[in-house]
């Protein structure tokens, strides 16, 4: 079982307003999903999406890689991954990205349909911020979103 809601780990310096973020996922519907609930969440919300782990690395390395959607003009203020993705996982993303001291900072919040304790360890383990269940219903999603979105506007220290 996921942790509650209210368990999210952002970290608290440096963060500025929630507008740009990057969604990692292989699930087409669930990327529209989680785009249009974070949209009515948010006024000013940019999108950076890939259905690869290797894609969002790259990207984030600068290697030229492009999303299904413009690409942002900075990193993320935040990375939505999913852990069952193609021939990288989220773990693996996880680990390579909290190795890079230029990316490191980055909140990752982790979705997964795996919610064992055995996932659950394993994703803070790898680096993550927070963890939630893949939601199989859209009030699910609204509902997580919601509560990103919350957590973020109450706790992050906006950068002037």
């Amino acid at each position: 079982m996921s942790p509650p809601n209210h368990a999210l780990a952002l970290p608290e310096t440096d963060m500025r307003q929630l507008t740009r973020l990057m969604i990692v996922d292989d699930e087409l519907h669930d990327i529209g999903f989680m785009m249009q609930f974070f949209e009515e969440a948010l006024s000013e919300c940019s999108f950076e999406t890939f259905a690869s782990a290797e894609q969002a690395l790259a990207r984030l390395n600068f290697e030229n890689e492009g999303g299904d959607n413009p690409a942002l003009a900075e990193d993320p203020d935040i990375i939505i991954l999913d852990l069952e993705l193609g021939a990288m996982n989220g773990f693996d993303f996880l680990k390579a990205l909290r190795k890079d001291e230029t990316l490191r900072q980055i909140p990752v919040v982790v979705i997964s349909g795996a919610d064992t304790k055995q996932a659950i360890d394993k994703a803070y383990e790898a680096g993550a911020n927070a963890m939630f269940r893949k939601p199989s219903a859209l009030q699910d999603y609204r509902a997580m979103i919601g509560a990103i979105v919350d957590y973020w506007k109450k706790t992050a220290r906006h950068a002037a």
